[in-house]
């Protein structure tokens, strides 16, 4: 999936209007009237879903001045997974925070390692999953 199929399927499925943004370079993906959303669209199920820590506040920052939702999603083989960080942040800060050595880029093989932050989302959390 990629990110316009992915706005289809949450808007056929809700009562959103989500819409990809048109700058590139923003730290989300999609918005409406009422939500900001990233979305991960990963290749593999992992039971627990993980979030970038920079990602997780500077798009709940973003959401709170804009008087929306942050939304994130994220879809892999097994389905769409929403979760509403808004709702769960505190939730979230108390898992506690991860930090891991991986590639700076997702898809470059022989990339440099560097040190990522980031906090893990248990499906638990997810508002809603639905199969692709």
């Amino acid at each position: 999936m990629n990110e316009l199929s992915t706005i289809s399927l949450i808007n056929k499925h809700n009562s959103t209007r989500l819409r990809l943004v048109k700058d590139k370079h923003c730290s989300y993906d999609a918005e409406d009237d009422l939500h900001i959303v990233e979305i991960k669209n990963r290749r593999s199920y992992y039971p627990t879903k993980m979030i970038e820590a920079m990602k997780l506040f500077a798009n709940y920052q973003k959401a709170q001045l804009k008087n929306k939702f942050f939304i994130y999603v994220v879809t892999d083989e097994k389905g769409l997974y929403t979760f509403n960080i808004s709702k769960h942040i505190d939730t979230i800060i108390a898992s506690g925070l991860v930090k891991k050595e991986q590639p700076s880029k997702t898809d470059f093989k022989g990339s440099k390692t560097i040190i990522k932050y980031y906090y893990n989302l248990d499906e638990e959390l997810s508002s809603f999953t639905y199969p692709q």
